[in-house]
């Protein structure tokens, strides 16, 4: 296995306090946003609140000190794993794009080469004929290193779709594919555009929106205690991105006979402004926890707000229940995945002895800590800590070695030997904080416990509606133990799957196909 640079990041030794956490941050976010009326603030005709939300509040996160992060795993390549050979497709995209205006003639210089030995799905992609791309699919950045052509969330589309969706790239995972990456076509936008839109912006924003941006900063930071840094002053950056991208994907989305954007994770605001400009509906697919507190998804007083999905794929009923949504946002329930009904199918034998604790990013050596504990009181218990694909297992061993002789021979560390599914569905308990696997625990009928640690609120649904039980530490969790129910209806969590097939092809067809 070779693996990528790490990115080294700070880590703490104790228990980051939660006592001003993520929803204390949200709602200052939402008083400020009812005060300075932000969801009607324009900037050179951009609803621009929508453009910076959720990175501010990322921002301010950051500079919270809440959460303790350790080394982040970026990407993890097997030996083994075919890569793409051939030209960078972003460049064949984008050539097809520019000179689609010669004719047949231009055709010549995109025209896919063949490479010795690739498999199919790795062939140079084909762009003579844009017109035949009916949906756009945006799909995750996160892959799994045994098959990382393969994003979980996305493909039921992407294979209902065939040959009439043009799939772009994410990320560092897709630099192995044939997929045109995002971010190599944002480079050529750059290039083109970066003077003309600079200016534009530097001359088009007013000193009353930098006013109304500097107070907006003000109230943030005076009714949390964080700083915004460094987003402190307006970021005119974001405004110039905005139109140097919505412009380059209006170009590429006109050459299709596109009707719909398929997104995991619907955040690229440019992205989605240039299809919306055209008359193109954005839907996202599921992929991790909304909640109150998911500033791309929760909207108080249900305000009209553009560049954002226009409708969401969700896997059940719980997931969007009780949360404000922009006005004319719709929700569809497309059942469960396939990775969790194939798990719901098996009905595991449950081992009664056994307790899994759920790691995360940004916070894994704190759950860590706690599951630490928790092993040592419960010696009787088999406690397994699954370690999240993000996470880098010399860490956490390195944290556990360090320990010496208090480190419980009953608590092992877990990372690839099962998956999460498959531990959730063995163990009596899952533990975590505000992973989307501990949702799947309530939906496979375990034990839910959660541990208030920095983002609990994300999961207060959870725990308001009696599906799992919370708890400020481990010493708590082990106190109430025996008080742990299952939840009553799996369902309302990943209802029955649909048949994805069919629902593109309706969709298609009710578009001229």
């Amino acid at each position: 296995m070779t693996t990528s640079q790490n990115e080294p990041q700070e880590s703490i030794d104790s228990y980051a306090s939660a006592d001003a956490g993520i929803a204390s941050i949200g709602e200052a976010f939402f008083r400020v946003e009812a005060e300075e009326a932000l969801y009607d603030w324009r900037v050179l005709g951009v609803q621009v609140w929508p453009v910076m939300r959720s990175r501010l509040l990322k921002a301010m996160m950051a500079n919270s000190g809440l959460f303790a992060s350790g080394i982040g795993k970026q990407v993890d390549f097997y030996e083994g794993v075919e890569q793409y050979r051939g030209r960078l497709a972003a460049k064949l995209l984008w050539r097809a794009v520019r000179f689609a205006w010669l004719g047949p003639l231009a055709r010549f210089a995109y025209a896919p080469r063949k490479i010795a030995g690739a498999a199919a799905h790795l062939g140079e992609p084909d762009y003579r004929n844009l017109k035949s791309k009916r949906a756009i699919v945006v799909p995750f950045a996160t892959r799994d290193g045994n098959e990382p052509h393969v994003e979980k969330f996305a493909q039921p589309i992407i294979d209902a779709l065939g040959d009439r969706g043009l799939v772009l790239g994410v990320g560092t995972w897709d630099k192995i594919t044939n997929r045109p990456r995002v971010e190599d076509l944002n480079v050529f936008f750059e290039r083109l555009w970066h003077y003309p839109a600079a200016v534009y912006v530097r001359l088009g924003v007013r000193q009353a929106d930098l006013q109304k941006y500097a107070r907006v900063v003000a109230k943030l930071e005076a009714a949390t205690g964080f700083s915004l840094d460094p987003h402190r002053t307006f970021p005119r950056w974001m405004l110039r991105i905005f139109f140097i991208q919505k412009r380059g994907y209006r170009k590429i989305f006109k050459r299709t006979s596109a009707k719909h954007v398929f997104a995991v994770n619907a955040a690229r605001m440019p992205l989605q402004a240039a299809a919306q400009s055209l008359g193109m509906k954005i839907i996202e697919i599921q992929s991790g926890v909304f909640s109150r507190y998911s500033l791309q998804f929760s909207w108080p007083g249900s305000p009209a707000i553009e560049y954002i999905p226009n409708e969401i794929w969700t896997w059940g009923d719980y997931w969007t229940s009780g949360i404000e949504r922009a006005a004319g946002q719709t929700v569809r329930v497309i059942g469960s995945t396939e990775e969790f009904e194939s798990i719901r199918q098996r009905r595991l034998a449950r081992k009664a002895d056994q307790v899994v604790f759920l790691s995360q990013p940004m916070i894994g050596l704190d759950i860590l800590k706690a599951a630490i504990d928790f092993a040592a009181a419960k010696p009787h218990l088999s406690v397994i800590f699954k370690l999240h694909p993000r996470n880098e297992i010399a860490e956490f061993a390195g944290f556990l070695g360090s320990q010496q002789s208090s480190s419980p021979k009953n608590l092992q560390l877990m990372q690839f030997e099962q998956s999460s599914l498959e531990v959730i569905a063995e163990s009596e308990i899952s533990v975590g904080v505000f992973s989307t696997a501990l949702i799947e625990a309530a939906g496979l009928g375990a034990k839910v416990a959660i541990i208030k640690l920095p983002g609990w609120e994300h999961l207060a649904p959870l725990i308001d509606g009696g599906y799992a039980s919370a708890f400020d530490n481990a010493a708590q969790l082990i106190e109430g133990l025996d008080r742990l129910q299952n939840p009553a209806d799996e369902y309302f969590f990943y209802g029955r799957r649909a048949n994805i097939q069919q629902i593109i092809d309706e969709m298609l067809a009710d578009h001229g196909e």
